[in-house]
């Protein structure tokens, strides 16, 4: 009889925590939606092996490969802790299955099969749940699990004027921040014809007061106060800073401070123009 393997994904290494860790993070940081999680668990003597089969959208299914383990210290439950307390961020269904060996290792190479998963559908989960007492493991005080998540900037919220910059961001991020804090007051003077004044005085002239070159429509007077503030604010708390310090390499901050730049170029995007000063 002809075996029929199971057309599904496989992510991570066995025995190895780290990539299947780090499958299961990319997977969420790429916005996929876990739907259901079954932890497929092969008991030996004095330790536990566990692998994961994830179903997202679409029912597309995922295995995660055994690189998680339990019953003892070691990076393996550790990796297995962390992660069941990232998955249940996300999803309350998670239930864990008693798998033979064979099954294990056809995961291990890559080579399920359509009947494999029948098998799984057909078990009966733990019960009572006992994962839970795994993800108890990882409480280290202070400890955030999105920490090790990748930094990286999400394009789909960018101002497409800032995209060019954004794609050099991780070569030389100072670079990309000084050029989008000139590139928008560039914008501002040409917008308002405010050719000599300094960064403060531009945006105090452009957005500021009832007479202000730039405003928004439809707005209170309190909000509009406050979008405008704002442009003077972030200059003075962090462009004449930076202007005149080294690089400081924090690429978490350089990734906040950009996004705060971001956010000046939609106000100023949605801004219209009540008159244009003449020189």
């Amino acid at each position: 009889m002809k075996v029929k393997f199971a057309g599904i994904q496989y992510l991570g290494e066995s025995g190895i925590t780290q990539t299947c860790k780090e499958a299961v993070i990319q997977l969420i940081h790429g916005g996929e939606k876990i739907q259901d999680v079954k932890i497929l668990t092969f008991e030996e003597i004095y330790s536990k092996a566990h692998a994961l089969l994830l179903t997202l959208r679409y029912d597309t299914q995922i295995i995660i490969k055994g690189g998680f383990a339990s019953g003892y210290n070691g990076e393996a439950p550790k990796g297995y802790a962390y992660i069941l307390n990232l998955l249940r961020q996300y999803t309350g269904n998670i239930n864990e299955y008693i798998v033979p060996k064979s099954i294990f290792e056809r995961i291990s190479s890559s080579s399920l099969t359509v009947r494999d998963l029948e098998y799984i559908n057909s078990i009966d989960r733990v019960s009572p749940a006992r994962w839970c007492d795994s993800a108890y493991l990882y409480k280290e005080d202070g400890c955030d699990i999105f920490s090790e998540f990748p930094l990286a900037m999400s394009m789909a919220l960018l101002d497409t004027r800032l995209i060019e910059l954004a794609l050099d961001f991780n070569e030389n991020p100072d670079n990309a921040i000084m050029s989008a804090y000139r590139k928008i007051e560039s914008i501002v003077r040409e917008r308002t014809g405010l050719d000599h004044e300094s960064s403060i005085k531009l945006f105090a002239k452009a957005f500021q007061g009832d007479d202000s070159i730039l405003y928004w429509g439809n707005l209170d007077s309190g909000e509009s106060k406050g979008r405008a503030s704002l442009f003077a604010s972030v200059f003075m708390a962090y462009r004449n800073n930076r202007a005149h310090q080294e690089p400081r390499h924090n690429l978490s901050d350089d990734i906040r401070e950009f996004m705060l730049i971001n956010q000046l170029f939609i106000l100023e995007s949605e801004a219209i123009v009540r008159y244009v000063q003449e020189q």
